[in-house]
């Protein structure tokens, strides 16, 4: 464990902004049909653009996206876990989390997800 909880920063204004963070899981309506629910909770994060070493974690496909760097309080998910990645949105954009990285021996639980930003429809 890590000598320094940081996590009090976490809620500084001063070094977060508010996110939203969605969680999507399978359903079935009425009529049969598949669907993904979405579930929205407010909350707050540090959002970074993606340095060089996080660029290089990513498939060389993704290395050209719009990438940024989301500290998150809580859980979120990626595609790895072989469930509905999580969406953040922030500033009215969605991003969609490509890769997890577990930072929760630093304080209360925050973990750093690599975005990419969705493209419009």
């Amino acid at each position: 464990m890590a000598q320094i909880d940081v996590s009090e920063l976490m809620t500084d204004p001063d070094f977060v902004d508010k996110i939203q963070v969605i969680t999507r899981t399978p359903a079935v309506n009425s009529l049969g049909e598949n669907f993904i629910r979405e579930v929205t909770t407010d909350s707050v994060g540090s959002v970074q653009p993606a340095d060089y070493k996080t660029m290089k974690r990513l498939p060389e496909a993704l290395q050209n996206e719009n990438v940024s760097s989301f500290w998150v309080k809580g859980q979120i998910l990626t595609t790895e876990d072989c469930k509905y990645p999580s969406i953040l949105v922030f500033r009215k954009k969605r991003y969609q989390i490509e890769r997890v990285a577990d930072w929760s021996n630093f304080g209360a639980g925050y973990c750093e997800g690599i975005c990419i930003a969705e493209k419009p429809a």
